[in-house]
């Protein structure tokens, strides 16, 4: 059937007084690896569990390739969920954990046999098959626990920050695994996280949450370059943000006065005197000795207030006339020659500043 492999329409979840989820309206595609992304308590893990039949909805309807599901029950699902916590059976072997849902469906023993070794050949643990989970690491209880959800070959894979108990280096490795064993298989992964990084690595689209709201929908690309809020722009990496009013616009462009200082901005549908951000990044702005004679660029003037080293880059914070700071990234060998409290320009493209009402 066509169509999106996932599709949640309208969906509510409260507890008691409380809502958690309002009214979020979600297509995921077939083969998709959707992140949902958000801080802590934004509703992206409830609305996964109400994806995987652990909570019901308050509201709405969830369909799963085609069908309706929001009143099925969890084990009626094509669905298979990986936790944080990885949630394996101690006094089993890795072969064991791995075959145990297929037993449970009472699956030919000959068929787990071969769905098991070929569930860990993909996350390459055939040889680990006779350990028990303390006698693996981090990282390899965490793909048993994958090889556990594969081997049911769900239709969509769900995975509730399954990295988050690693340490950083082996969730970079995990990250890079994970988008590849997805690429393979071509199953729809639906995943929970609250690192930007991740998300931007991992996936093709993301869905940013903010309490219990579906903020924007995007490749990261879309979601990093064209934030649709101020609230993506500051939790999907590092941004400036100058608040201001909008004091004259033509087509292409609109004069923004923030603070005390004059902004130029690609023009939006929004009135004069409208409350407008203008969100920049580090890495789309540049510092000068000189003020530019150029009078197409946005340029401010400020003073250099700190330096903190990041390896081959160097984040420069520069508190401008009205007070306040900006941070600029430069290459680190190729710093200007500024001290603290010298005179420093930040200057920028108009077309680098993304404007958002909201």
């Amino acid at each position: 059937m066509s169509g999106p492999m996932v599709l949640l329409q309208n969906l509510v979840k409260q507890y008691g007084e409380q809502t958690v989820v309002r009214d979020l309206s979600l297509d995921i595609q077939k083969s998709e690896f959707l992140t949902m992304l958000g801080p802590s308590g934004c509703g992206k893990t409830t609305t996964l569990r109400m994806i995987a039949g652990f909570e019901q909805p308050t509201s709405g309807q969830i369909m799963l390739d085609g069908q309706y599901v929001h009143n099925q029950p969890a084990y009626e699902r094509d669905v298979n969920t990986v936790f944080q916590s990885y949630a394996l059976f101690p006094h089993l072997n890795s072969y064991d954990n791995v075959a145990f849902g297929l037993r449970v469906k009472k699956v030919p023993k000959g068929e787990i046999d071969k769905r098991v070794r070929e569930a860990l050949k993909l996350v390459q643990l055939e040889e680990f098959a006779n350990r028990k989970p303390d006698q693996l690491s981090g990282g390899q209880r965490q793909r048993i626990a994958i090889a556990r959800a594969l081997v049911n070959n769900p239709k969509v894979l769900l995975l509730d920050e399954p990295l988050g108990a690693l340490d950083q280096k082996l969730r970079k490795q995990m990250q890079v695994e994970l988008k590849h064993l997805q690429k393979q298989l071509g199953i729809t992964f639906i995943f929970v996280t609250h690192d930007q990084e991740e998300a931007l690595t991992m996936s093709d689209r993301i869905a940013v949450m903010n309490q219990g709201i579906l903020e924007q929908v995007g490749t990261p690309t879309e979601i990093y370059e064209q934030p649709a809020s101020r609230f993506v722009a500051e939790f999907i990496g590092e941004t400036n943000l100058l608040c201001g009013t909008v004091k004259s616009k033509d087509h292409e462009t609109m004069l923004i006065e923030c603070e005390g200082l004059r902004v130029t901005a690609p023009a939006i549908q929004v009135a004069e005197d409208e409350q407008v951000t203008v969100a920049i990044r580090p890495e789309k702005s540049k510092l000068a000795l000189e003020p530019s004679p150029e009078s197409s660029i946005v340029q401010i003037s400020g003073r250099l207030t700190e330096r903190i080293y990041c390896g081959g880059s160097t984040k420069t914070v520069i508190t401008l006339q009205n007070g306040q700071q900006f941070v600029a990234l430069e290459k680190t060998d190729q710093l200007l020659p500024a001290a603290v409290g010298d005179p420093l320009y930040v200057q920028w493209q108009p077309s680098h500043g993304v404007v958002v009402t909201r």
